[in-house]
């Protein structure tokens, strides 16, 4: 007699297998059918080139765009409550650096975006991503540096 938890990841692992197939079926046609993205038709000649090195390039890539997007909106929910009077972005491979002008002397804030910056790294360091900030006050009347993004 088969335990109903090995039931149950058996019908797990089925259902997710049908779904995995149909959605590559959904990709081939649209394929077929030339109204895939530029993207899907991207994946899937990488994919059937066999090309490793590509694979894991593009693999790359998606994972930087995912785990950026992620560092950066989790990093502003942190500090929601309170932004500083200047913030900026960039990315450096798998960094994301952060620009924050801060009042004079707001130890408050500049203990939150240190906080903010511990907890990113904490979630994502594992996966090899990691954040650095610069902060900065009013009066050290620096320009934020032309590589940044500023977002406030």
């Amino acid at each position: 007699m088969i335990p109903s938890e090995s039931i149950s990841i058996s019908d797990t692992r089925s259902t997710w297998f049908e779904e995995f197939i149909a959605g590559i079926r959904t990709h081939q046609l649209m394929l077929e059918k030339r109204i895939a993205s530029d993207v899907l038709i991207k994946l899937y000649d990488v994919l059937m080139s066999g090309n490793l090195d590509q694979m894991a390039a593009l693999n790359k890539v998606n994972a930087d765009q995912h785990f950026i997007k992620s560092i950066i909106i989790n990093y502003i929910k942190i500090i929601s409550d309170k932004l500083p009077a200047r913030l900026a972005f960039d990315t450096d491979d798998s960094e994301v650096l952060v620009w924050a002008e801060i009042q004079n002397d707001d130890e408050e804030m500049e203990n939150a975006l240190l906080i903010a910056e511990a907890e990113i790294n904490s979630r994502f360091h594992r996966y090899g991503y990691d954040l650095t900030s610069t902060i900065v006050e009013l009066r050290d009347n620096l320009q934020v540096p032309n590589h940044y993004s500023v977002v406030i």
